[in-house]
């Protein structure tokens, strides 16, 4: 019976603390640059792939191409104006925002290509795989559980990593 207690008491104790939300970031901290996020991804990358130095050297290398092209493609194509402000486009304008909307996914899927080949002479397919998706610009599933930070081009959900191409909505009613 006291072992019975004593687990329930310590469920609550463990709920409790893991329910207690983060405490607020201090307002002061320092950004990252950009050079110091692929720094990091670079070195966390490393880590879960297990690349050996010899890898992870050549790996490097083709990740800040990689990025740097990505990057372009992406503010290239990050100008679309939100829902509120297509309501009062014209056809025209309409018609070549999908047309530029398209080329940006086709320039994304030819980089993606082209990165796979050379990401691929060093890594396994399971390992490319895990650095485009870090990468990947769309949604293709909705976060897990209630996602208030959506917005927010960074946070713990593997999808929101880096900036998107076009952002999905999704409803307050989650």
């Amino acid at each position: 019976m006291k072992r019975i207690m004593i687990l329930a008491i310590s469920a609550m104790l463990v709920a409790n603390v893991c329910a207690q939300a983060p405490a607020p970031k201090d307002s002061t901290a320092k950004q990252q640059t950009k050079e110091e996020r692929v720094e990091q991804d670079i070195k966390r990358l490393t880590h879960e792939l297990m690349l050996s130095d010899k890898q992870a050297e050549k790996f490097a290398v083709t990740f800040r191409e990689f990025v740097a092209a990505r990057d372009q493609i992406f503010e290239k194509n990050a100008k679309a104006p939100d829902a509120e402000a297509r309501k009062n486009l014209s056809e025209k304008e309409l018609d070549q925002l999908a047309k530029e909307r398209f080329n940006g996914m086709k320039e994304w899927a030819n980089l993606q290509s082209k990165y796979y080949d050379k990401f691929r002479k060093n890594l396994s397919a399971r390992q490319v795989e895990k650095v485009l998706l870090l990468n990947e610009p769309f949604d293709p599933k909705p976060c897990p559980g209630k996602c208030h930070r959506h917005e927010q081009l960074r946070h713990e959900h593997p999808h929101h990593q880096q900036p998107r191409i076009e952002q999905p909505r999704h409803e307050e009613s989650r």
